[in-house]
């Protein structure tokens, strides 16, 4: 049944978007709204007119169209004459990708002569969207927001470090959003570091706008940073991982007292600290795992002998004769039971990452106790390897401080932890720098400023020199 009256809509990504039939075609049409507040979006709605925006419409402005031969090109007007570029395909979703990007390069934002801050962000902010993933641009414009509140009607070179530490104490006494609001019913200030946060947005913002020549000069303050939020040098022992990982055993579940009949499903968790610890990678690479990713070598059949059986007889007492079996042996097992070895060439591709979060392929056939889970212990029905309730998981932030609660690890376990853990682990057990690199993908500069205290020879080296008796 139509709607011909303009309603609001949820996107996928949780934006809101006005749906309304246009007035001079009848065709469905949308119009994003730029915000994922259902009340501002329906203010935003009441708003709206339809024949104001089918007014609005450039008749110069390019569309597109589809070609006689099939193709689909974009037409416009320019100069009193009709242009038109050939998109190459004829496939209507690859054309309407194209005449997007296509009507994006051709309205590029004429350069004011002296840019103002609010014009500086919102090219920054632009390419970002464009160019990053939506876990990157989103959560970007809360700190874009208050920029341009506070800072917006300033020009670039306006900027020095007495506006940048202004702007830090105007901050910190804005209201948090409600999701830290108190159980008193007040709302929390905003920390310094959320501060700092948006000011890293805005030197990236005028860093950028330097190279492409918006303006004359990089940014040229610096940031105070605040104490850290958390303990970011934590990570965890071989016994406290152990207790991390007996914790997420089954257990009965007991409801007012009575034991029901269910056990108590932690797999996904173990299943993250296993891969975790084995591999050192990130949160989301782990978390976005699929099965498909994990490579563990198919067993060799080295002989098959055939076993000759005894002739038996039924109730009758006729003979019966027995049916050839044989007695298969493999090479290459994936775990040898007996000897307590792993196969050699398992791995896990993480996949190719983005930026500078790069995911490598990290061998795991020397981790016996992983190798256990994947081959036995991980639902293959489900397309990912950690999933919980037939569902993918988005966060074990919760299910990671109850275990290390109930295994008594009074440490602040967060995912991150665990690649700390695992670096850790690697440097005091002399692995060289290097290697720990290629393994975690991740820079010598960057292990060797973190993890150079944990580095056994340096500790040899040293001996008593220092010593005070």
């Amino acid at each position: 049944m139509k709607n011909p009256v303009p309603y609001v809509r949820q996107r996928s990504d949780s934006y809101w978007e006005i749906v309304y039939d246009d007035p001079t075609t009848g065709k469905k049409k949308r119009k994003a709204t730029g915000t994922k507040d259902q009340t501002e979006a329906e203010k935003k709605l009441s708003e709206f007119d339809p024949v104001a925006t089918a007014d609005a419409v450039d008749p110069d402005a390019p569309r597109l169209r589809r070609r006689k031969d099939g193709y689909w090109e974009s037409v416009w007007m320019e100069d009193g004459k009709t242009r038109r570029k050939s998109h190459g395909t004829k496939f209507q979703v690859g054309a309407e990708a194209a005449h997007t990007v296509f009507i994006q390069e051709l309205a590029k934002p004429e350069i004011p002569t002296r840019p103002t801050i609010t014009w500086v962000v919102d090219q920054y902010y632009d390419y970002i969207c464009r160019e990053k993933a939506e876990s990157t641009s989103g959560p970007m414009a809360a700190n874009v927001a208050p920029l341009k509140e506070h800072l917006g009607h300033l020009f670039w070179d306006e900027i020095v470090q007495d506006t940048v530490d202004e702007y830090i104490e105007w901050r910190m006494e804005k209201p948090r959003w409600t999701a830290h609001q108190k159980s008193e019913g007040q709302f929390g200030k905003t920390s310094r570091n959320t501060a700092c946060k948006d000011l890293r947005v805005l030197r990236a913002a005028l860093t950028r706008a330097r190279k492409n020549r918006y303006t004359s000069y990089p940014p040229d303050f610096s940031i105070k940073e605040g104490e850290p939020v958390r303990e970011t040098k934590v990570w965890l022992t071989a016994e406290e991982l152990e207790r991390m990982i007996a914790a997420c055993e089954p257990k009965p579940i007991f409801v007012n007292g009575k034991e029901v009949d269910r056990e108590r499903d932690r797999s996904h968790l173990e299943a993250f600290l296993l891969i975790a610890y084995a591999t050192g990678a990130r949160k989301e690479a782990i978390l976005s795992l699929t099965w498909d990713q994990v490579y563990i070598p198919e067993p060799v059949l080295k002989r098959a002998s055939e076993i000759r059986g005894s002739v038996a007889h039924d109730a009758d007492g006729n003979a019966a004769i027995p049916r050839k079996s044989a007695l298969l042996e493999y090479g290459n097992s994936p775990l040898n039971y007996e000897t307590g070895e792993n196969v050699s060439g398992a791995y896990i591709d993480f996949g190719a990452g983005s930026g500078n979060k790069r995911r490598p392929a990290i061998p795991i056939g020397q981790n016996w106790r992983l190798m256990n889970y994947l081959l036995f212990g991980g639902d293959r029905e489900q397309p990912y390897v950690i999933s919980y309730n037939g569902k993918p998981v988005k966060s074990l932030k919760k299910g990671l401080a109850e275990v290390a609660k109930e295994a008594g690890v009074k440490k602040p376990v967060s995912h991150h932890t665990m690649k700390r853990t695992a670096i850790t682990h690697m440097v005091r057990a002399g692995v060289p720098f290097n290697i720990i690199a290629e393994a975690v993908n991740t820079t010598e500069d960057v292990l060797k400023k973190h993890y150079s205290m944990h580095r056994p020879d340096i500790e040899a080296a040293l001996g008593d020199a220092l010593s005070i008796r």
